[in-house]
């Protein structure tokens, strides 16, 4: 059994998830812990299905592929399911986590159940940045809680604590962490901030929050949150 379990969402990665993977390896290996990366590749259209399996043999992944697009957050539950872990932590796989955060993450494990990341100097375009801040007053004011960064994708957490609470997950797509905090605060979990270091995009740009779509994503969002605030 693992000590530890990194879920990545994986999805048109092909140039950039070999060097995450790599950066990640080295730090934890540094930390002597048993681990491996859950990658859960959403289909892609670019190469990266094809690299992964390749990339088996160079890195401890266990991988979930699927033809068809179940969305970040459809593939983070598939994540959790798929763990064999005491804990996880989940990252994009991007690039713009920084590994050198994880050893504070580690050391204050059991300071709460849940442990998030709170990207202070936040490196994404201005447009998703206000986005955040509008969508956090909704947030807030549906789930009151003095989480600063309820959207960051830096989250540690104990398998046991997190997977009887999967079907509330399921309410927000794309903004899945923000219904993961959302429901922390509806079960009463404990949720600690830690500062990290948020980088720049490897690839420059972003797979999913497209200028085009994210009127549609604002409002599916919206309604998942109505949606998670009353389910039972």
């Amino acid at each position: 059994m693992y000590k530890l379990n990194i879920i990545l969402p994986v999805y048109n990665e092909k140039d950039t998830i070999e060097t995450v993977l790599k950066e990640w390896q080295q730090m934890l290996k540094q930390q002597k812990l048993s681990f491996s990366f859950v990658i859960c590749e959403d289909g892609s259209t670019d190469g990266t299905k094809e690299l992964l399996k390749k990339l088996g043999k160079k890195f401890p992944i266990i991988l979930s592929q699927k033809q068809k697009r179940r969305g970040y957050g459809g593939a983070v539950i598939d994540g959790i399911v798929a763990a064999k872990s005491e804990y996880i932590l989940c990252i994009d796989s991007d690039g713009q986590c920084d590994p050198k955060d994880f050893t504070k993450f580690w050391d204050k494990k059991h300071k709460a159940p849940i442990l998030i990341g709170h990207r202070t100097n936040r490196a994404d375009p201005l447009q998703r940045k206000l986005f955040s801040k509008a969508f956090k007053q909704l947030f807030t004011f549906l789930f009151p809680n003095n989480i600063h960064d309820p959207s960051a994708p830096f989250v540690l957490f104990k398998k046991a604590t997190v997977h009887p609470h999967i079907p509330y997950l399921r309410f927000l797509k794309e903004g899945f962490w923000w219904g993961f905090i959302g429901m922390c605060v509806k079960k009463n979990i404990a949720v600690h901030e830690l500062p990290i270091n948020h980088r720049e995009r490897l690839n420059g740009s972003t797979q999913v929050y497209k200028s085009n779509k994210i009127f549609d994503i604002a409002l599916r969002n919206i309604l998942g949150l109505y949606k998670l605030r009353r389910a039972q």
